[in-house]
């Protein structure tokens, strides 16, 4: 699969507040794609790969400290997505907790088939799934984060993945500093709306 960014396609999602006209497919909520993913479209699934497809392959990395086998699973993964989407039930949980879920599954499984240990999902202790609760909170930050403009998404990455002051980052990009204080509060914003399920 390929992560190449995709346009932004208008599909047949409900009109926006306002009669704004119909309201463009990378702007849907994760329940929506997912809603839409279940009716086999394949906007939506690519949709779901852009915002999903690096924190799963990260996911799995992690649990499996092997690439080959990680993109593997990440590829059995998507694959269940895009056969089970209608099982996703918005009353049960979020929509990344359940990407996280089947994503979880497929690195269980891709390790059992190269009988490394796996975690079963019934003895996970405390700490363990204080674990899964981040995990999907990491799944949840980084598809917002591919949602908001790439000038905010710049800044916000080099802010907080690569720990840069706002004056490294101002060099870094050779922006004024003031500009770069003002991509972070809109991108927190923006980011925080994404988070909440509101759209901006």
């Amino acid at each position: 699969m390929s992560d190449e960014r995709l346009e932004r396609p208008i599909v047949a999602l409900p009109a926006m507040p306002g009669g704004l006209g119909p309201r463009r497919l990378a702007d849907a909520s994760d329940e929506e794609v997912l809603t839409l993913l279940a009716s086999g479209s394949e906007l939506a699934f690519r949709t779901i790969w852009q915002r999903y497809g690096a924190a799963v392959f990260s996911l799995c990395l992690r649990r499996l400290s092997d690439r080959g086998a990680a993109e593997d699973a990440t590829q059995e993964a998507f694959t269940n997505i895009w056969k089970r989407a209608a099982t996703f039930n918005p009353d049960r949980g979020s929509a990344a907790g359940w990407l996280f879920a089947v994503s979880r599954n497929a690195a269980a499984q891709e390790a059992r088939h190269h009988r490394r240990d796996a975690v079963p999902v019934a003895v996970l202790d405390q700490s363990q799934a204080a674990d899964e609760e981040e995990a999907v909170t990491r799944l949840a930050v980084h598809a917002a984060l591919t949602r908001i403009p790439a000038t905010e998404r710049a800044v916000l990455e080099l802010a907080y993945f690569d720990d840069l002051s706002h004056s490294q980052i101002a060099d870094r990009l050779s922006l004024p500093l003031g500009t770069v204080k003002t991509r972070i509060r809109s991108g927190l914003l923006r980011l925080q709306q994404y988070l909440e399920g509101a759209r901006p």
